[in-house]
């Protein structure tokens, strides 16, 4: 049986169905032409998201007649797909021809005359201050509107999620199994590098943070070559991708037992995960549900060291980052509603300096009932 590498993620009807809901937002505010630029927001109204170089956008008109704007040959990408993708038609732009030009000009064919235009914040908004008459008040910002429509994940969403976070889980037990006192960090990562491939994953939008000892307290550090000594404080972080779907799992272990200060961060930081659990439920406040992780720390005096929001949305992701702290987050005074269907990596953590960083991680989907895990595993502190 042959296997079709090129098909889309989900079925023609989802897309069409957040095109429409798109057209429907503009409808609301007024807007004749949308222009995106964001590679995570073109990849869910569409299922393309190649990595192009150079500038890329997704003009849509409020009838629901799109075109792309990209690098001439970028559109080999989407020759590739016509047929299977709702937006077959391309403008190429040429290298050494001016990409604002024309955008422009391929706004003005799609929409004669003197359009509603809004525009994704960046550099493409810049490039039309010049096409959109009369004043420069007459470019709106489009920035948010798609972000908005990505909160909530389909069941089709969550099941890529939930194979991504499976796959993550394993390369960090791939990982706490071949930890040997005196291997490098860098060898950790390629053992945790290796099972995200072997075990399926798809182009992760970023590396895996792998690290040991104090070094772990400078956040988002990984791997330099150093070599592990019995009692370090061990940080494995990957996501596992399906379709650019990304579900990040923080996990953290030692070789022999660690200090008491660790453990009892680890402890502290189970206990918010766990609070979390038992009580955050869709139509609390993003603030609300925060202040459930935090008033842990703060009962036991560890507040301090709690630096970050305690969860941030996860889905479909792109370099630098596999977040989507821009969609929605779990944080405080954000008064955002909670709804059935979003998925986060909770990851209540501690950063110390001299010590390191410890927490307690887990990606979930939010249900009536409350969170339920997306990796299929528990958050323990792994001794060996």
């Amino acid at each position: 049986m042959s296997i079709d590498y090129d098909r889309l993620p989900f079925q023609p009807e989802e897309y069409l169905a957040r095109r429409d809901a798109l057209r429907a937002l503009m409808a609301e505010r007024g807007i004749d032409v949308c222009v995106l630029n964001s590679t995570s927001n073109m990849y869910y109204l569409t299922g393309f998201g190649s990595l192009a170089y150079g500038a890329t956008s997704l003009i849509v008109r409020a009838d629901g007649r799109a075109i792309w704007v990209m690098r001439l040959t970028e559109l080999s990408n989407i020759r590739a797909l016509k047929g299977k993708i709702w937006v077959d038609e391309g403008v190429g732009v040429r290298d050494g021809e001016d990409y604002a030009t024309v955008l422009a000009r391929t706004i003005a064919d799609l929409a004669p005359g003197k359009p509603v235009v809004a525009v994704e914040y960046g550099n493409v908004q810049q490039a039309l201050r010049g096409f959109v008459k009369p004043t420069d008040d007459a470019v709106l910002n489009a920035s948010g509107l798609v972000e908005h429509l990505r909160r909530v994940k389909s069941p089709a969403e969550i099941a890529l999620l939930r194979k991504a976070g499976f796959i993550a889980a394993q390369s960090c037990r791939d990982g706490f199994a071949a930890l040997r006192e005196g291997m490098t960090d860098a060898e950790l990562a390629a053992v945790v590098t290796n099972s995200l491939l072997a075990n399926g994953s798809h182009r992760v939008a970023q590396m895996p943070n792998v690290c040991a000892g104090p070094r772990t307290a400078r956040a988002h550090v990984t791997w330099c070559g150093a070599p592990i000594s019995r009692g370090d404080l061990i940080n494995i972080e990957p996501a596992g991708s399906v379709f650019d779907y990304h579900t990040p799992v923080y996990r953290f272990y030692s070789i022999g037992e660690p200090s008491a200060r660790v453990r009892t961060m680890f402890e502290v930081c189970k206990e918010a995960l766990d609070e979390g659990y038992a009580n955050v439920r869709p139509g609390m406040t993003s603030h609300e549900a925060a202040r459930i992780f935090e008033s842990v720390f703060e009962r036991r005096g560890f507040a301090e060291w709690m630096v970050t929001r305690p969860a941030y949305s996860i889905g479909g992701t792109f370099p630098p980052g596999w977040g989507e702290d821009n969609v929605m987050a779990i944080r405080r005074n954000h008064d955002a509603v909670l709804e059935e269907g979003m998925c986060f990596h909770i990851s209540p953590v501690l950063y110390q300096d001299g010590i390191g960083c410890v927490g307690a991680s887990m990606p979930s989907v939010l249900t009536a009932n409350g969170f339920e895990s997306l990796s299929g595993d528990e958050a323990v502190f792994g001794v060996k």
